[in-house]
């Protein structure tokens, strides 16, 4: 495996050619529309996915058919595989938030690349810890804080996935104001009232689907303060 797979600590993810090519020969591309359903809570946990292309939204439903939605996940991302290591059935619904295209992969297929490349389980094992804090911040955040808040740290958290570089100072977001506003647990509107003020502040610059983030230190100091 060439240099560029090599994984270093700490630093932002980046998902190489070869990484999804590993992915690709132990595994299979399956094609969703927007809104199609990939899994169900309760569904066995036979494989998990890797985004080749697309995003995916990862949602709870309750008795009462109420949807919640955990997460938006985008390209370079793994997800399922916290109930298919776990040997248990799906913990939550999974559906297309766009066209998407995913590799759907099981252990057994996998583990003669990973013996090959630790490289790969290490940068797995990243992936998947980076999953667990986001999921902690976002329990934490929807419980805890005001919307405006919520949203702040938002922003500051997709940071990690949309700057093309750590030290970025700027960074495009390009989720719709009703994704934003599932992730943090709040409407459209309230979303869309919030976003305008930021960019009355100059925290923000707004387009069409797209947050342009140029005052990350002042959305930090809002958020966090």
């Amino acid at each position: 495996m060439s240099d560029k797979f090599k994984f270093l600590p700490g630093s932002t993810i980046d998902i190489t050619s070869e990484f999804y090519k590993i992915f690709e020969d132990a595994g299979s591309i399956q094609k969703y529309k927007k809104d199609e359903i990939i899994y169900f809570q309760d569904d066995k946990a036979d494989n998990f996915y890797l985004i080749r292309s697309g995003r995916v939204r990862i949602f709870l439903i309750s008795n009462k058919g109420t949807e919640l939605t955990i997460e938006i996940l985008r390209q370079g991302k793994l997800f399922g595989e916290s109930s298919y290591f776990s040997y248990g059935s799906r913990l939550t619904s999974v559906s297309a938030a766009t066209d998407v295209e995913l590799i759907s992969v099981n252990l057994n297929n996998l583990y003669p690349y990973l013996t090959k490349y630790p490289e790969l389980m290490i940068q797995m094992f990243h992936l998947m810890s980076l999953s667990i804090q986001n999921l902690s911040i976002q329990v934490n955040s929807m419980a805890f804080l005001p919307s405006d808040k919520k949203l702040a740290q938002l922003l500051i958290r997709l940071g990690v996935y949309f700057k093309i570089d750590k030290n970025d100072p700027t960074y495009i977001i390009d989720y719709s104001h009703e994704e934003i506003a599932q992730l943090i647990g709040s409407c459209r509107v309230t979303v869309t009232k919030f976003l305008n003020k930021f960019q009355e502040d100059g925290l923000v610059s707004l387009g069409y689907k797209k947050v342009k983030i140029i005052d990350e230190k002042g959305l930090r100091l809002f958020g966090f303060s």
